[in-house]
């Protein structure tokens, strides 16, 4: 949420020790004694919701995140300076045994289903207008439903708790996974019933009636797939996404005409951004470190840092050694942490293989980098000297990730140097594990200082996934392939877009950009969601729902391909929580792990 709940994150310390939603993960004795009567208040209540909201800044776009949920697909592989790299590679033994890796992801979301709890069972008498009333226990649904959203499409079957608790307990058990479903499917169901058609004024995108509709078809969607599917589940996706789709003027959406501006820097909170996880400078309230001080807290937005290559050490004589480093480490380029890169061989030759007539690429990932290898360069000063020639900064391009082999004439030609995709037979110059195409999605030049955080809103749902969500369930038998299809050509349409184009060109490049009834297969709309998702957070979740993990990490991934299995379709319950689990039956692991 916005700067309008902003005063009451003051509450959040206090909150989260209220107990968990899962009993266990309380310690022996509570930290707090907080009574009900708090939940009855108006700041106990805008309270709750907005530390809800902000404990998400824990999780999305954190430095470990980013790796569970993007490593170990089709889509990626390990930067140099990967960290979780049992994950990216899927070394059996190490993953065993670590199965903590995703404590922080279970707690939070179990500490925030309880504060919800708290919130639906008091609430209703708090003494407050009813109007707000009404919208802080919508709030509250949507909410706990989000939380388990994201649990059950992680874990699989877990505990279900719609009762708030104040008192530890050493017993608890996953719930029957049509329970979990059902539950969430219920509370998205109720929210959207009473949250608004737009957002208040100075809200920013918390969650809104689209919002709640946007879940709750995709919730359908996961399910159809799942052992708990019913016979409606993937019409019920299709009909609700087409409604929002149809009605979206009422809730202020739409996409916009160009992709390469979606996540162009102050379009947060435009029209086809569904909902954001807020961040701010504030360091009170932002739980943020000082400028300068290299962003060390773990509420941070460090989403620009996770996907930059090494670029600061290419020097002059690349791949020989010598010379000045031809790009400086600065703001716009951002700070370079190589924890992920593209797998290019999937990406270049098979998601956005159709570059000459989709956008997507070019708005997906920088290529180039311009010189500026003198310290305090400025536009037309001269910069480092490589074996072909003076590059004058702000204007010779020092780094070029070409998507193709160039010719000897192309590279002797170029004063800067060229890098070749590293599994093109022929290469020269290769991609490496430091030194590959960024992506540019997160991209800050308000940062304080070059190592700072972002404190742009993190885009957790666009508009966009509506489409694709829809032509899923059209595809699985919830509409005609047809419907499928005309979904797809929706973003195709606007992917035939690019940034500088003739009205020849875009007539040429939307015909080619259509597809067909025939054409769509699971497989082509896991590579259009790559076209147009990549490095959102989305992608072993998706991989995972359509349970095609294992076969297209072999068919594409050679790092992960020896090591995935079935099993790495859910992930692993933390060793804590069982533990944690001292009466009645042992708390089950996942199978596998």
């Amino acid at each position: 949420m916005k700067i309008s709940y902003i005063k009451y994150l003051l509450f959040f310390s206090a909150i989260i020790t209220l107990g968990s939603g899962c009993k266990k993960l309380l310690e022996e004795q509570p930290r707090t004694t907080f009574a009900p009567s708090f939940f009855t208040s108006s700041d106990g209540l805008q309270g709750s919701i907005a530390g809800i909201y902000s404990s998400f800044r824990g999780q999305w776009s954190n430095q470990i995140f980013t790796q569970l949920y993007n490593g170990g697909t089709d889509e990626t592989q390990r930067g140099g300076a990967a960290d979780v790299q049992h994950w990216f590679t899927y070394n059996n033994p190490l993953i065993k045994t670590s199965t903590n890796d995703y404590e922080g992801f279970w707690n939070t979301l179990f500490i925030d289903i309880n504060t919800a709890n708290g919130v639906l069972q008091f609430g209703p008498d708090a003494a407050i207008p009813a109007a707000t009333k009404t919208q802080l226990v919508a709030q509250a649904k949507f909410l706990r439903g989000f939380c388990y959203y994201y649990l059950v499409t992680t874990f699989g079957a877990v505990p279900l708790h719609t009762t708030f608790n104040a008192a530890a307990s050493a017993a608890d058990a996953p719930a029957p996974l049509a329970d979990v479903y059902a539950q969430i499917i219920t509370d998205f169901t109720e929210a959207a019933a009473d949250l608004p058609a737009t957002p208040a004024a100075g809200t920013g995108k918390p969650a809104f009636k689209a919002t709640a509709l946007y879940l709750l078809a995709k919730t359908h969607l996961w399910r159809g797939w799942s052992d708990a599917a019913q016979p409606t589940d993937f019409q019920q996706a299709y009909s609700i996404a087409k409604d929002v789709i149809d009605n979206k003027a009422i809730y202020g959406l739409d996409l916009l005409p160009y992709f390469g501006n979606v996540f162009r820097e102050g379009n947060e909170y435009g029209p086809e951004v569904l909902m954001v996880i807020d961040h701010t400078k504030n360091l009170k309230f932002g739980q943020n470190s000082d400028v300068g001080a290299g962003a060390s807290s773990f509420s941070e937005n460090k989403s620009n840092f996770m996907w930059r290559p090494n670029y600061p050490l290419i020097n002059a004589n690349y791949p020989n050694s010598g010379g000045s480093n031809v790009t400086l480490r600065d703001i716009n380029n951002g700070r370079p942490f190589q924890r992920i890169r593209p797998n290019t061989s999937y990406i270049l030759d098979v998601a956005f293989a159709n570059r000459a007539t989709d956008s997507r690429y070019e708005g997906t990932f920088q290529t180039v980098w311009l010189s500026n290898s003198t310290e305090m360069s400025v536009r037309g000063s001269l910069g480092a000297v490589t074996p072909r020639g003076q590059l004058v900064n702000g204007i010779d391009t020092s780094i070029w990730m070409a998507d193709r082999l160039v010719t000897p004439a192309e590279r002797a030609a170029f004063k800067g140097i060229i890098f070749e995709p590293d599994h093109l037979a022929g290469a020269t110059v290769k991609y490496t594990a430091s030194f590959f195409p960024s992506t540019r999605k997160f991209d800050d030049s308000t940062r304080g200082h070059l190592n700072d955080y972002s404190d742009r809103p993190y885009i957790l749902f666009r508009f966009a996934d509506l489409y694709l969500i829809a032509a899923e369930a059209a595809f699985k038998g919830g509409a005609t392939p047809q419907d499928a299809a005309n979904m797809i050509n929706v973003l195709r349409t606007r992917a035939a877009a690019k940034a500088v184009q003739t009205p020849l060109e875009y007539s040429a490049a939307v015909a080619a950009q259509q597809v067909s009834a025939g054409d769509i297969t699971i497989d082509f709309l896991l590579n259009e969601r790559s076209r147009e998702f990549f490095a959102e957070d989305t992608r072993w979740w998706d991989l995972s729902r359509t349970k095609t993990l294992v076969q297209r990490v072999k068919l594409y991934n050679t790092e992960a391909s020896a090591g995935v299995q079935d099993y790495n379709m859910l992930r692993p319950i933390p060793q804590s929580q069982i533990d944690l689990v001292t009466e009645g039956p042992k708390f089950p692991q996942n199978p596998g792990y």
